[in-house]
């Protein structure tokens, strides 16, 4: 028996629900049944009041809460076959149950007759589109409402708050003065018919409108906790997210993401500072895709470990998962600025959302969701600046607790906060703490000098070496360190992190380090103009925009005119240095195409667990064969044992040649 109107405009008209009603005589449920919406609807009535059941329809929900003690209710609805239908089912059993045909346009009730106005689906019957006829009707129904409703009534809307039927119903009684609550209904999510659309209620109380006064808007997302909002933008804002993340929610239980491979990712926003506050990224098993036979975990990282390889890689969650021994993961990462009493205390603001993104069959198996972490600490963050730089915006300097309980500081740039720009290492000496000289973050750094010790190895004289992007300088600290024989140009074209790196980050004061706060473009096209020469030209310099495939370099420093003027600067036997950092395959094609067009010599060496490669480029004659790195490397170890500051090997000699990629 099919039901379902030709068009959406059907839903508005009496031909159509005398239809539904004469073929469906069974109770019939618009948007959950009576005990989905009891916790939050009578917290909104009481059995004092006067209701008007709007659109009542074949639905129980007049008959349940006059079981409940809500006796004094009038059900109406426009379809003659349904009001005939209702009263011969309940007129001799509920004698007190009233149901009367009215067009709810216009009941032609006495005004302010009723102290509450519930309307169970008939905003949405009567407004299926945006289009005038149907803004017509609401905004009748509207007017009756405000005319038959007392004053401090309630008008108790229970919607799927399609956009355009947000916007209408928040506008009209919010420039009415009314106050406003949208509830999120959800128990109908919690039960078995679900279907995937969220539910709300949104109750609106008449009041007197107050000249100059700003609206009274709240979200009430638990039935709890009301949230005041500053306008109509920011309402309709978290209802949209609130549609967007059910959905999510709903098909991940179903495992019907469409565009999902293996993992998901996205952000929980705290309801107060509406900055993010949980990354949740879904793990799934490439295997096993059915909802009844699929496992399931939670795994919250500590915090300041979320760069982590484990954590923040394809290959590293992958791993997380099968160590966890589940078909599906949720890696919960926390957010700086946020505030995290306990491990316990996340796991309980959690355990909702852990529940609707567990695959179905965790859920009717009746499981407990089993949180896992590494230690039953949340980890330790702690931020000793905060500030903003004019060329890269707001940035943090934090301090973070590592798994043997060492101690990083990192400069953290909040445009990319899963980006770690710089890191030291700090060590406790007779209660005074220096930085680490031999810690880097990723092998790209020991590699970079790598390409510097080709250059210090073959000549007695000192190379000098002109570095773009000085960062929080630990890539100039190496080098410092490890060749005595390396004169360093550093450009950066931010004072603020030249300041940092100084202060925070150990930047050696050294006669053969010349800084210079500037624009690396520009320095480079002076530098040939002033017929400068440098034995190696060094790309440490990172895009601002995130949204790009590509990280580092930017762009603009790969154009034409910049490679030829990088080649006029080192000449036949100098040497071009990159960290090079791109996700996107066909750029990464693209100014591979380019540098080996415009140089003699090109080899990759491939970071372990990073999707850094350091580029060395050179129109030279030698290529840069697995000999000459080991070599290389043999000899840069051996100058960094001998400085105290290090006192160790930077390279790992035996993995190396494995990690020199053919272009």
């Amino acid at each position: 028996m099919n039901l379902v109107p030709e068009k959406n405009s059907d839903f508005s008209t009496t031909e159509y629900w005398d239809s539904f009603f004469t073929k469906r005589k069974a109770t019939f449920e618009w948007y959950g049944n009576y005990e989905n919406l009891k916790r939050l609807l009578t917290k909104y009535i009481s059995a004092k009041d006067i209701i008007l059941m709007s659109g009542c329809g074949n639905s129980d929900l007049s008959l349940n809460l006059y079981s409940d003690g809500f006796i004094n209710m009038t059900s109406v609805d426009n379809s003659e076959v349904v009001i005939a239908n209702m009263n011969n089912k309940h007129k001799n059993k509920y004698p007190g149950l009233v149901y009367e045909i009215k067009d709810i346009l216009n009941t032609k009730y006495a005004n302010e007759k009723f102290s509450a106005v519930i309307d169970k689906g008939t905003l949405d019957a009567l407004m299926p589109d945006g289009e005038v006829e149907s803004l017509t009707r609401a905004m009748k129904m509207f007017n009756e409402i405000k005319r038959i409703l007392k004053f401090g009534g309630r008008y108790i809307c229970v919607s799927l708050l399609q956009y355009h039927i947000a916007q209408f119903i928040f506008s009209y009684f919010s420039e009415n003065g009314w106050i406003i609550r949208v509830c999120q209904c959800t128990e109908v999510e919690d039960s078995p018919d679900f279907n995937g659309q969220p539910v709300f209620m949104v109750v609106c109380t008449k009041v007197n409108k107050i000249p100059g006064a700003n609206p009274v808007l709240e979200w009430n997302p638990d039935g709890l906790t009301n949230e005041r909002l500053d306008s109509i933008d920011d309402l309709l804002e978290i209802v949209i997210d609130t549609q967007k993340s059910v959905s999510m929610c709903f098909d991940l239980t179903k495992c019907q993401m469409e565009d999902m491979s293996n993992n998901y990712r996205f952000e929980i926003n705290c309801s107060q500072t509406k900055k993010p506050r949980y990354t949740i990224m879904i793990v799934e098993s490439p295997t096993q895709k059915n909802p009844n036979k699929m496992t399931f975990a939670a795994f919250i990282v500590p915090h300041g470990r979320e760069h982590e390889w484990l954590f923040s890689s394809e290959e590293g969650q992958d791993i997380l998962r099968r160590n966890c021994n589940v078909d599906r993961l949720a890696i919960i990462s926390m957010h700086r600025g946020q505030i995290y009493k306990n491990l316990k205390q996340v796991q309980q603001e959690l355990s909702r959302l852990m529940l609707k993104i567990a695959p179905q069959g965790v859920i009717k198996r009746g499981e407990t969701i089993l949180f896992l972490s590494l230690e039953q600490q949340l980890g330790d963050r702690k931020i000793i600046m905060e500030s903003k730089s004019e060329h890269s915006g707001n940035f943090v300097i934090e301090e973070v607790i590592g798994q043997k309980n060492e101690t990083y500081r990192r400069l953290v740039f909040l445009n990319m906060p899963h980006i770690i720009q710089s890191e030291t290492k700090l060590l406790t000496e007779n209660e005074e703490i220096k930085i680490d000289y031999s810690h880097f973050l990723s092998d790209y750094i020991p590699y970079l000098g790598l390409g510097v010790g080709i250059l210090a190895n073959r000549s007695n004289r000192e190379s000098k070496i002109l570095l773009i992007g000085l960062g929080g300088g630990v890539l100039a600290n190496l080098l410092l360190n490890a060749y005595k024989n390396v004169n360093i140009v550093a450009l950066e074209i931010d004072l603020v992190v030249y300041k940092i790196a100084k202060e925070a980050f150990g930047l050696l004061d050294n006669s053969r380090l010349e800084v210079n706060i500037c624009d690396g473009l520009e320095y480079i096209c002076n530098a040939v103009k002033n017929n400068d020469k440098y034995d190696a030209v060094v790309y440490d310099v990172d895009v601002k925009d995130p949204t790009l495939g590509l990280s580092g370099p930017p762009k603009a420093f790969l154009r034409q005119d910049i490679l030829n003027n990088i080649k006029s600067l080192i000449g036949k036997d100098g040497l071009f240095l990159l960290n090079f950092v791109c996700r996107a395959s066909d750029v990464k094609a693209e100014i591979l195409h380019v540098l080996k067009t415009n140089f003699k010599q090109l080899t990759s060496l491939k970071i372990a667990e990073d999707i850094n490669r350091v580029l060395l480029a050179g129109n030279g004659d030698k290529p840069f064969d697995a000999h000459l790195m080991e070599q290389t490397a043999a000899y840069m170890n051996q100058c960094t044992k001998s400085n105290p500051l290090i006192a160790c090997d930077v390279i790992d000699i035996s993995v190396l040649k494995e990690n020199i990629e053919d272009i």
